[in-house]
């Protein structure tokens, strides 16, 4: 495990044989500043909030291409699931929406479901990755009651820095069988078979000025992913408490909409279900994106920050895939236009730091961050789905008070505006929704110098919509020689989203979920406690931790009663929820150069929601990461070696997957229906109509354990030239069961990744 944790890895101290400039890449240094737990410069030793870091050197010689991967490598307990929208987080047994994810501490735009778009965080520009636990809210306002994750991205300390990488990796899979439906063209079938095999390939170039007080630095690049499809290994034996026959409207089923009547529902059934043919899509995509930032120090006092970025991207999925709406879609194909989603995102930033001493420092800064989801389609048709920004202006004050004192005080203001095909108003898309935000916070570091230090504040927010919002915090560190004890209480929040309180999801099959939202939504809080033990020496290092957060009003869907044959959610606020964790962080020096790396995690959550609630992303409660480095320097020659295990343990949850079975002669005379070919039902056609089967009902989804296995090798030559080869998912793991909460391990691939700096 190769991310820094506080008081808990110390730097390897030099070795006879191997050069001391390679310790001080190797291990992230506790000398080293972190910004994101008091947004004000400290040095990670001295932090009494809890902080890890994941640094560049690290992150560039893994290999990993997405900082999905890179999380889920790093840190026990987060998982990444494949839904409807894209990838969906889970961190500590929370999902996205408490999840909190920053470039340079400033908000992204595009949240579905509390997810960002992950891609528009290319690895290419970091300077290190900075993940709090627990609630940050007092700094930085909703959604940070889990976790803060913020991107740190870097500036050229050189006077000319030049730097290109490549990365190749073998095809997940070979999609040439893929179909579209009889009507599709021949073109549109070959480009739809072409964009589901795109290379995984990445590829960055940046160049780097400083010119006295100027610095410039400028970021270009591409990736490209192969998308695969997952497909359970055996059959799932589900036992249904409450079970509900279909019967099919066979007219209706000829028209590629069908409708169905329920029946009598059937007690304690078992059924022995087998893969589903369709599989899971785990989306394929290219993207691009280009950045730009400028630098000016016009004097001691004074130092201008003008930075930008551009980010577009196309999702390829296959069709025929258990995300589809359909659940029939096996049968009926599709007979449109391929299409996909495309998306574009750009970030304008403007700061001006002041500095009258050196005891003060001024930020005024602006923020515009807008992300956009369209629906493309390979005749050129475009159709807005989503257009989501933030304007966000802040001024920011961190004084030194004294000796032991720091404050940081800091007002701002947000505008979030939302336009999305999903509006329930009748105007949908051209309806604009939007929500201001002001708030004003005050943080103390007391840093006596002993072996007590503190970080106390508090926050202030007034929202147009919910109103007064005021959350305290309070964090303390304590040491004793080789020990230290670190304690959090702080509290968190997080507004309704706009999606929440106006989203109407109308699934167009018969028979389908409708998902409403809310306006009179209440926001969600929690009380988050924490308590950490650490051990520190040279050699070996162990970190033990427990924290719990408790919920009031958390926002949740529930099932409403139901309208005829119709199922309605409708988000509604769960009056207490509580979460926790475990989690054990274990550091040892074998030998000269060698390094074992644990990282274990267990979490637990308990709602009193009643029983018409869901929820859909469901997290394993035991996961682990393992990792044993070797690196070797000589001159300027160092080479490196990392064997890593990750393990997800096996988990339980109530799912409603329907149960279909369509004999292979009612699924051909469907098909000709559609395709519009003449003749009717045969004999064997209605016997088959007769044996036709469709089951609704919940069930409990069983997910085995399992760990996947890679390995990486690297050489790199006087700090410019760096050549790593690997493999990820050594043995070919593949999920015997596949549904929303299956684990998106990627088909056995190997790597190569060139990198050049000067």
């Amino acid at each position: 495990m190769k991310y820094t944790l506080p008081l808990l890895l110390l730097p390897l101290t030099a070795l006879p044989g191997r050069a001391s400039e390679a310790d001080s890449v190797r291990s992230y240094r506790m000398d080293e500043v972190v910004v994101t737990a008091t947004r004000a410069p400290l040095p990670l030793k001295s932090a009494p909030v809890l902080t890890r870091v994941i640094p560049a050197a690290e992150i560039r010689r893994s290999g990993i291409p997405t900082l999905q991967g890179l999380l889920e490598k790093e840190l026990a307990g987060v998982e990444f699931h494949q839904a409807g929208y894209g990838q969906s987080l889970s961190f500590q047994g929370l999902d996205a929406r408490y999840v909190l994810f920053l470039v340079d501490g400033e908000r992204m735009a595009g949240e579905t479901y509390g997810n960002i778009d992950y891609n528009r965080i290319p690895l290419s520009n970091i300077e290190r990755i900075e993940i709090v636990r627990g609630a940050s809210s007092v700094l930085y306002g909703s959604n940070a009651m889990g976790a803060v994750v913020n991107v740190i991205t870097r500036m050229p300390r050189e006077r000319v820095e030049v730097g290109a990488s490549v990365r190749y990796g073998t095809p997940f899979q070979r999609n040439g069988g893929e179909t579209m439906g009889s009507g599709a063209s021949t073109h549109d079938l070959e480009t739809y078979r072409d964009r589901l095999d795109v290379p995984n390939l990445r590829s960055e170039v940046s160049v780097g000025l400083k010119l006295n007080r100027f610095r410039s630095l400028t970021t270009a690049s591409y990736r490209s992913v192969d998308a695969y499809r997952l497909s359970g290994t055996k059959n799932e034996e589900r036992h249904y408490e409450r079970l509900i026959p279909m019967s099919p409207d066979i007219a209706s089923m000829m028209t590629g909409t069908p409708s169905f009547n329920p029946g009598t529902p059937v007690s304690d059934t078992t059924l022995s279900v087998p893969p589903d043919s369709r599989g899971l899509s785990v989306s394929g995509w290219r993207d691009w994106s280009v950045g730009q930032r400028f630098d000016y120090e016009l004097s001691e006092q004074f130092r201008f920050e003008l930075s930008g970025s551009y980010f577009r991207k196309q999702r390829f999925d296959f069709q025929n895939s258990i995300m589809d709406d359909n659940p029939l879609s096996a049968v009926f194909g599709n007979n449109d236009v391929w299409t996909f989603e495309s998306y574009r995102g750009y970030n304008l930033k403007a700061l001006m730091e002041h500095s009258p001493n050196r005891r003060n420092k001024i930020y005024l800064s602006y923020v515009r961050d807008e992300y956009r989801r369209d629906l493309d389609s390979l005749s050129g048709v475009r159709t807005p789905k989503q257009r989501h920004t933030y304007n966000i202006p802040r001024l920011l004050w961190t004084l030194e008070a004294g000796r032991s004192h720091r404050l940081t005080t800091g007002i701002e203001m947000t505008n979030e505006q939302l336009r999305f095909d999903l509006n329930a108003d009748p105007r949908g898309f051209d309806d604009v929704k939007s929500m201001n935000t002001g708030s004003a916070y005050v943080q103390d570091e007391i840093l006596t110098g002993h072996r007590v230090s503190f970080v106390v504040g508090v926050r202030g927010e007034y929202n147009d919509r919910f109103g007064w919002q005021v959350t305290p915090k309070a964090s303390a560190k304590l040491t004793a020689g080789d020990f230290s004890v670190r304690a959090n209480y702080s509290n968190g929040y997080r507004n309704p989203s706009l999606k929440e309180m106006y989203m109407e999801l109308d699934i167009p099959v018969a028979n389908s979920p409708r998902i409403i939202g809310n306006p009179g939504l209440k926001p969600e809080k929690n009380h988050y406690l924490s308590l950490c033990l650490e051990y520190d020496r040279e050699a070996f290092n162990l970190s033990a931790s427990v924290n719990q957060s408790y919920f009031r009003n958390k926002i949740d869907a529930r099932r409403l009663p139901d309208e005829g044959t119709r199922q309605v959610m409708r988000y509604e606020n769960i009056d207490r929820s509580r979460f926790g964790s475990v989690e054990l962080i274990g550091r040892l020096r074998l030998l000269p150069g060698l390094v074992l790396n644990g990282n274990y995690n267990y979490v637990y959550q308990h709602d009193n929601a009643p029983e018409g609630s869901t929820q859909y992303i469901f997290p394993s409660p035991h996961t682990a990461t393992f990792s044993l480095d070797y690196r070797f320097a000589r001159k300027r020659f160092t080479f490196g070696a990392e064997a890593h295990v990750r393990y997800v343990g096996a988990k339980e949850y109530e799912d409603f997957m329907p149960y279909i079975e369509i004999p292979d002669a009612l699924a051909g005379f469907i098909r000709d229906k559609i395709d519009g070919k003449p003749g009717g039902p045969t004999p064997e056609v209605i016997a088959a109509m007769r044996q036709f089967k469709y089951y609704t009902g919940t069930y409990t989804a069983r997910h085995p354990s399992y760990a996947v296995c890679g390995v990486t090798l690297n050489a790199e030559w006087n700090r410019r030239v760096m050549l790593a080869v690997g493999g990820e998912n050594l043995f070919d793991y593949a999920p015997q069961v596949v549904n929303f909460n299956s684990a998106l391990t990627a088909p056995r691939n190997f790597f190569v990744q060139l990198s050049f700096r000067y």
